[in-house]
């Protein structure tokens, strides 16, 4: 049974609260930006794009997918030149190139009496591969494997809206030359206020649960960090192919028509899915799919980004689900992942993705030169990596300058911020104790009380009593230096 509830974060990306866990799924500050900032930007996937030809991706605690959402538009976008329609005139000259070439090879090597079948059917794929040759390009396909428990999430995940904010549509149609004038602030304000009228507004009990103070008064977010509509699409796709006619069930059709989730969620994709499957799994005519689909989804994707067709994007990306157990599924995965993104709740809430074993089980499936990225900046969650022979790091967020997360890695060349020696203490400390899963398979209680005795009864110093030695320290050192 449904116990969350859906709200919109600031930067105009729907967030998700759990009432059984008392907690947040995404910042309340902008949960896409999350994605991009703390997941997606400081992968480096960059490096491998289009250079490798398989690029593995595992995404730990999917929930609604925004890790594997904004890596996809970030992979769509980086192939956006590729992906256009390729130039008639310039695949009709390299034609006409392969074609010239072709006969004065044919002429030199055989004769028009002697020419056989076999004989024209080598050439022929001989210039056929000359021209696909001028043409071809490296283009990487990435493989995301997405493991989650909640079944009901994961089905809902494609529907979730993105709101472009007041501020996003001030800087669209406002020109830069009003920035030397009052005119500037005055249209400005106007739009904002034009803006949240017109928007979905939080429910009350949301807005009052999490303190947003200023409701929907979203911050400026970067044009860049977008979900591509493709995206979404691909999905709802592989989840048609994985759960088949049990995708678009009874409890999840009653989320999708709630009147309350409407504000939140993409009604011709979620109409898109219902008719898809029900076309495709209770044999409607091929009549009825073209109509029915025509305006729903064919319409839809063809109105924007002209320049890509939805085939050869969706050829890019193979995306798997495992609704599970994370623990018994990466017991169950094959082979090595180049990014691994572990984004759990917060360890005090599910420990059982943050333990030793756990995560010496990402260290196994993680390649050489991968690396694994997680939002949480813990002590417990540092000296866990120390601890499985990780190099560990930091996430940095260039544009603010602060640092917003952690990054590990098996070699030590990958981490460009390393932990400086006062945050290498701080995991020696009670802090940095790591939790325990023998077997994987513990109950949450469990781990949760292993930890907490192991706390009670050792004799490292608390974190209070480390931050407290090290500012004595501080200060005797600045005491003789004025000596």
């Amino acid at each position: 049974m449904r116990d969350y509830d859906f709200y919109y974060t600031q930067d105009g990306s729907v967030g998700l609260y759990s009432y059984a866990d008392d907690d947040v799924y995404h910042s309340k500050y902008g949960a896409l930006t999350e994605a991009w900032q703390k997941f997606v930007i400081p992968s480096g996937i960059t490096s491998l794009l289009n250079t490798k030809e398989n690029i593995r991706v595992l995404d730990v605690c999917y929930g609604v997918g925004y890790n594997t959402k904004a890596l996809m538009s970030y992979v769509i976008s980086a192939n956006e030149n590729l992906l256009k329609i390729k130039n008639k005139k310039k695949f009709i000259n390299n034609f006409k190139k392969s074609l010239k070439n072709f006969g004065e090879e044919l002429k030199e090597e055989i004769s028009i009496d002697t020419i056989d079948n076999n004989k024209f059917k080598y050439w022929l794929s001989k210039l056929l591969l000359s021209i696909e040759t001028e043409e071809e390009e490296t283009v990487s396909k990435v493989h995301i494997d997405c493991l989650d428990i909640n079944e009901e999430l994961v089905k809902i995940s494609p529907y979730l809206k993105t709101l472009i904010t007041p501020q996003e549509i001030y800087t669209l149609i406002v020109p830069k030359i009003f920035d030397c004038f009052d005119l500037y602030w005055k249209i400005k304000n106007l739009i904002s206020i034009i803006g949240l009228f017109f928007m979905p507004h939080n429910k009350a009990k949301i807005t009052e649960k999490l303190n947003l103070k200023f409701n929907n008064d979203y911050d400026k977010s970067d044009r860049e960090y977008r979900i591509h509509k493709f995206v979404n699409v691909i999905i709802i796709d592989q989840l048609l192919k994985l759960y088949k006619d049990n995708y678009i069930t009874k409890d999840i059709l009653k989320v999708l028509k709630n009147h309350e989730n409407r504000r939140y969620l993409n009604v011709p994709l979620a109409k898109y899915a219902i008719l898809k499957q029900k076309i495709k799994y209770d044999f409607i005519s091929r009549f009825n799919l073209i109509v029915n689909l025509h305006n729903i989804y064919y319409d839809y994707l063809s109105k924007r980004y002209k320049n890509a067709k939805f085939k050869q994007v969706s050829r890019l990306f193979d995306v798997n689900f495992y609704v599970n157990d994370a623990r018994k599924t990466i017991l169950q995965l094959e082979g090595e992942y180049d990014f691994m993104f572990l984004d759990a709740f917060t360890y005090s809430k599910a420990p059982e993705l943050w333990t030793v074993e756990f995560i010496a089980e990402l260290y196994n499936k993680l390649s050489r030169n991968g690396v694994i990225m997680t939002y949480s900046t813990s002590a417990l969650v540092r000296n866990t990596f120390i601890e499985n022979k990780f190099y560990v790091g930091k996430i940095l967020d260039e544009k603010t300058g602060k640092f917003i997360g952690t990054i590990a890695a098996k070699e030590k060349s990958m981490i460009e911020h390393p932990l400086s020696n006062y945050e290498l203490g701080l995991c020696s400390t009670r802090a940095g104790i790591p939790y325990h899963d023998t077997g994987l398979g513990l109950p949450r209680d469990v781990i949760l009380d292993k930890r907490e005795f192991v706390f009670k009864n050792s004799d490292l110093l608390t974190s209070t009593q480390y931050i407290k030695r090290r500012l004595r320290k501080n200060n005797e050192d600045d005491d003789d230096g004025e000596e």
